[in-house]
């Protein structure tokens, strides 16, 4: 399986004035969030990135004021990448 890794340098992290683990976890949910939005994953594959159930990931996108989208695609996938990670 491939997977990507970012790094992003001390030097900026330093001055993002949040504690390391809360910086890497504020980026993750920027990133799911804006990929999420695209349409590039699913809900169940953000929910599983921010190792979050389903019904806290759809509280997370109403505090962030990004609507949910699902059509019979999307839900095929989040059945079939649930069904997978199980």
């Amino acid at each position: 399986m491939e997977s990507i890794v970012l790094e992003i340098p001390s030097r900026i992290v330093s001055q993002m004035k949040l504690p390391p683990g809360r910086a890497q976890y504020l980026v993750m949910q920027e990133l799911v969030l804006r990929l999420y939005q695209e349409r590039i994953i699913t809900s169940g594959q953000s929910a599983y990135l921010l190792k979050m159930d389903r019904m806290c990931f759809d509280r997370f996108l109403a505090e962030h004021a990004i609507p949910i989208h699902c059509d019979p695609e999307d839900l095929e996938q989040d059945i079939s990448f649930l069904g997978s990670a199980l």
